[in-house]
């Protein structure tokens, strides 16, 4: 034991892995990352690679929790009302969640653009929250609840302002080791840097791979890295500070701009779904208005925008 701030005493954390611990999530995420498809035991173990007593196990605690619920029928199990109330409780314990939702609103009605906002949360990046624009095209990819591997290309806005081990660690993350591809994602942190938020190109591939992540978390542990890998040799780039020319219009993908806590460390990223080809003005009025959205989030949560984020332009 060691003493606690204040003088209280209080237990050193541990982040010992408990594989029990493990599974129960496993089988959990994997369920809610099939909205509508009830999973069946084969399912899960196929995917999950547990035995069917262990499954058997885990799924009889859930149900017992309601945070599963058995089909007598057919046999098939999907999330339990119990998991409702979490996810409620969640939502309203966190600010960034509430200060989040009205600006997602604001974006979707102003820019005609559908807007989402995603936490960091260990090696994953969840979205907690979407707004659909009025005729919009519905974005590929994109769900409440999904988790994207907060690795590269993925997220950084989120890591661009954070420590050198911060950015080390996220750049570890990539699924294989390339010198060339980790110089070009520091020159892409730097051009977030500049700017304040990212602009991610927009291809046909990156957008048929942008539906591989709403599978990801449903794929059997064997395919994730293989998935993972293709998506970090295709995904989109962002574009860098010197890509954009004026008198030319370029493909344009998702942007997005962080909120920050109180120690200036990234708590959200707000994102809106452009899809369409825009010159650099058109962008750069994009950009205007999550850096709003993002300094307005700030605000609500008494952050504090790290030294050098930039200031909204207009």
């Amino acid at each position: 034991m060691q003493k606690a701030a204040g003088g209280q005493s209080g237990e050193v954390w541990s982040a010992m892995v408990s594989p029990p611990t493990d599974r129960v999530i496993a089988v959990t995420e994997f369920l809610a990352s099939r909205p509508g498809e009830p999973a069946t035991v084969a399912e899960l173990v196929r995917h999950l690679g547990l035995t069917r007593a262990t499954c058997h196990a885990v799924l009889a605690a859930l149900v017992r929790a309601g945070w599963v619920i058995r089909d007598p029928v057919d046999r098939t199990f999907t999330p339990g009302p119990a998991l409702i109330a979490l996810g409620r409780s969640a939502e309203t314990g966190v600010p960034a969640a509430r200060a989040a939702d009205r600006e997602l609103a604001a974006l979707a009605d102003e820019l005609g653009m559908s807007a989402s906002v995603a936490y960091p949360s260990g090696e994953h990046i969840v979205v907690g929250g979407y707004r659909a624009a009025a005729n919009a095209e519905e974005p590929e990819g994109v769900r409440v609840g999904q988790r994207i591997p907060f690795a590269p290309p993925f997220g950084p806005g989120l890591v661009a302002w954070g420590t050198e081990d911060d950015v080390a660690e996220w750049l570890a993350r990539a699924p294989q080791p390339d010198a060339g591809r980790a110089d070009l994602f520091a020159r892409v942190l730097a051009s977030v840097r500049a700017r304040g938020y990212t602009i991610e190109s927009h291809t046909p591939a990156s957008v048929r791979l942008r539906s591989l992540l709403v599978e990801l978390d449903s794929l059997s542990p064997r395919q994730r890295p293989a998935v993972a890998e293709l998506l970090y040799e295709i995904g989109a780039i962002d574009y860098l500070a010197d890509d954009l020319k004026e008198g030319r219009t370029y493909p344009t993908g998702v942007m997005s701009a962080p909120a920050f806590t109180a120690d200036g460390r990234a708590a959200l990223n707000i994102s809106v779904y452009v899809w369409a080809d825009l010159d650099p003005a058109a962008i750069r009025a994009v950009g205007d208005r999550l850096l709003l959205a993002a300094r307005t989030v700030t605000r609500e949560l008494r952050g504090t925008p790290p030294a050098g984020f930039p200031a909204v332009s207009r």
